[in-house]
């Protein structure tokens, strides 16, 4: 990766190609430290969780006061879930919901249509045949080297549709829905693993986010270390927190930002 243009913060490059994150640029939620994770005693609740989610979409729709909505419908647990949240708070609403068909890739639009059509939304499907087709125009949009490039066509065909887009974005990070992760984390640690040992497990955990010669990528300029990268996480780690609740923490503080 060669960095010439002196605008561009060397470490947000590192960040981004590494972490899938810039943790320097500024979010849209606040951010949380371990004492905000510690257990607390009480039951969970499902119905004040259920009632939360609603009353949120309909103090936005209430504001936006739109009489059509669209949503991102993957097939999966999360948008399914606000699908039809959506349709119970918003019973007479017209839902388009919005699926993308990818090439060469495991199609999960019959499952979306079956959920669209059992909550009564018009299903949209994006036949996408080129992934990479208008990605420097994405590019252009988003200032930055996004991962989810679907987002744009989603966007993009919501915008014919409807001026608000719902989605289920954040479900995995809220809910603790990396099952697959949470194993393979607690298989490389244990109780006594330290802050670095915790860290490095992590980041094996997400072994899908950066290319495996990593530190090959960068060139001087770049000051790629993966120090600096173990820096971002050990705070995460670096607690009382139980080991699964620290990852909760991490994945709160990073991706979900």
């Amino acid at each position: 990766v060669e960095i010439s243009n002196s605008s561009i913060n060397p470490s947000s490059i590192v960040n981004i190609l590494t972490l899938r994150y810039d943790p320097s640029i500024n979010p849209n939620l606040p951010k949380k430290t371990w004492e905000d994770f510690e257990p607390i005693d009480e039951p969970v609740n499902l119905t004040s969780i259920e009632s939360s989610i609603c009353d949120e979409i309909e103090k936005k729709l209430d504001y936006t006061n739109e009489q059509e909505i669209s949503i991102a419908l993957s097939g999966g647990v999360d948008s399914a879930l606000m699908l039809s949240l959506l349709r119970k708070t918003k019973p007479d609403v017209k839902i388009n919901a919005v699926s993308i068909k990818f090439a060469n890739s495991i199609d999960e639009t019959p499952a979306a249509s079956r959920i669209a059509e059992k909550y009564n939304a018009d299903h949209h499907i994006i036949d996408l045949e080129n992934y990479l087709s208008e990605l420097p125009k994405a590019i252009s949009i988003i200032k930055l080297p996004f991962w989810d490039l679907h987002w744009y066509y989603v966007v993009k065909k919501s915008q014919t549709l409807s001026k608000t887009l719902i989605s289920g974005d954040g479900g995995d990070e809220l809910f603790a829905g990396y099952t697959f992760r949470y194993k393979k984390f607690l298989s490389l640690t244990s109780e006594n693993s330290n802050t670095n040992e915790k860290v490095k497990a992590y980041l094996e955990c997400h072994e899908r986010d950066r290319v495996p010669d990593q530190e090959n990528i960068f060139n001087q300029k770049s000051q790629f270390s993966w120090d600096s990268i173990y820096s971002v996480l050990s705070p995460f780690f670096d607690n009382n927190l139980s080991r699964l609740e620290q990852v909760y923490l991490a994945d709160y503080n990073g991706k979900l930002l």
